[in-house]
């Protein structure tokens, strides 16, 4: 056994374990003795630092789309309803424009003080894609001057999604009105206040306010 440790005798590696671990538990590794590997005898070092993982960064972000933050032109908006079981996308990415509506039938549509509506270009929502179309209902009621209004409603939860306006004739509007609340982190900056005469709540100041209708409003046959 001492001659097999000599000094003239051992391999350099040897050696170094001996004096780092014993003769002992070396010869139990060279005879193959049933004994604690020789890796439970070194010392533990803590792996090698990962560089982050770019998918995975903790650094905040903005998201695309949030109050009062209007996102480019390429990042279209959900809207979904409160069960939802119906979700779409917006036809463009940011509205047309944004009425909160005092009349009694958006109060008495939102069961609240008015109704919000932002006003897109039809296209790109209608014709209505079949398994959108076959989750949704559909209520006609009488507007204005013999036009009628196509409100669209999810079957599950009955929230109201958006509503299309016909003209006398039948023509449909070239414009889709979706419910304001129902379009995840759409900005109401700049939102005008119509039908006043009947809000049950103050305007704020500075607002753009209007009696009754504008006299200009998107959608609408001459824009009046």
């Amino acid at each position: 056994m001492c001659s097999l440790f000599s000094q003239s005798r051992q391999p350099s590696w040897l050696h170094t374990n001996m004096r780092r671990f014993g003769p002992r538990n070396v010869t139990h590794l060279i005879s193959g003795a049933t004994r604690p590997h020789l890796c439970s005898f070194l010392p533990r070092t803590s792996p090698p630092a990962r560089a982050p993982n770019p998918v995975f960064s903790t650094s905040p972000k903005r998201p695309l789309s949030t109050p009062g933050h209007k996102p480019s032109k390429s990042n279209k908006m959900e809207v979904r309803c409160q069960c939802g079981a119906v979700s779409f996308h917006t036809p463009t990415a940011a509205p047309l424009s944004i009425y909160h509506c005092h009349c009694t039938e958006c109060q008495k549509q939102s069961s609240s003080a008015f109704g919000t509506s932002a006003i897109y270009p039809a296209t790109g929502l209608f014709p209505l894609a079949p398994e959108l179309r076959e989750k949704l209902g559909c209520w006609t009621r009488p507007s204005k001057e013999g036009r009628t209004m196509d409100c669209y409603f999810c079957k599950a939860c009955g929230v109201r999604m958006f509503h299309r306006i016909r003209e006398a004739d039948g023509t449909e509007r070239e414009t889709v009105s979706i419910k304001g609340g129902a379009v995840q982190g759409l900005s109401f900056e700049g939102a005008k206040h119509i039908y006043v005469e009947s809000a049950v709540v103050p305007i704020p100041e500075g607002a753009e306010r209007w009696e009754t209708t504008p006299d200009v409003m998107e959608g609408r046959e001459g824009g009046n």
